[in-house]
């Protein structure tokens, strides 16, 4: 039986599926994707084509072009930055706006040169389960 996980942007406008297993995670660290996030890197899905599926809204995405390789689709309702269809072979699906677990870890660091150097636990770094009141 294909395992299949959907995944959708933060109000749902824009949903979509993937069939069959994926191996994990990749996180690019570059200053474009960086910029694009807002946070250390962009983490992605790197799917083949022929497993992805809109469910809904493929219409409701608003895409920025920043260079002819790299584009940026965001939900127009909400803003958030969903699968990325820039080439023949795979999509690259923002690993955030999957609606279940994955099963997979990070599979590889990209552009770790370009890492921001705040993209590093401090001594004594404090992790919580919750929002600390």
């Amino acid at each position: 039986m294909t395992t299949v996980r959907t995944g959708s942007c933060l109000c749902r406008a824009r949903a979509y599926e993937i069939a069959g297993e994926l191996d994990g995670v990749w996180v690019c660290h570059c200053s474009l994707c960086r910029k694009a996030s807002g946070a250390n890197g962009n983490w992605i899905l790197i799917v083949p084509r022929a497993q992805f599926r809109w469910l809904r809204g493929e219409d409701h995405g608003e895409t920025f072009a920043l260079r002819q390789s790299y584009t940026v689709t965001r939900c127009k309702t909400c803003g958030t930055p969903l699968p990325a269809e820039v080439d023949d072979a795979n999509i690259y699906v923002t690993a955030g706006t999957l609606d279940e677990p994955l099963g997979a870890g990070v599979r590889a660091h990209l552009f770790c040169a370009s890492r921001a150097d705040w993209d590093a636990d401090a001594p004594g770094v404090r992790l919580f389960d919750e929002r600390p009141r």
